[in-house]
């Protein structure tokens, strides 16, 4: 999805925790400085991801600015079918942005994609 997404006509310009978040920074602090900079913030998810403690600081600080900044900046990409129970009860905010805004589907199919 990456090399999709940066390669694509205009290219997207990514921050990837794994290749642009500076070292020795706090990590919280990288994720809000990166939300911050960025016109839109893409979430892709998977199980994995809902999985991972980070994700609720990531979500936290997007859903305030998706909701109270009233910016809608959040875009949701489910990278595989998730089931609403595989979301854990603490991610209240995904829950309810998965329910009130669209999201588009990964396909499967690797010509779709």
């Amino acid at each position: 999805m990456v090399r999709e997404l940066e390669q694509a006509c205009p290219p997207f310009r990514l921050c990837l925790h794994k290749r642009d978040f500076v070292p020795g920074k706090w990590i919280v602090d990288n994720i809000i400085d990166s939300i911050e900079k960025s016109h839109k913030t893409l979430f892709v998810l998977s199980e994995h991801f809902v999985q991972s403690e980070w994700c609720k600081y990531e979500l936290d600080f997007s859903h305030f600015r998706l909701f109270d900044e009233n910016n809608d900046a959040a875009i949701l990409v489910l990278l595989e079918p998730i089931q609403s129970k595989a979301i854990p009860k603490r991610f209240c905010k995904l829950r309810k942005i998965m329910n009130t805004k669209t999201y588009l589907e990964w396909p499967l199919e690797e010509e779709q994609q």
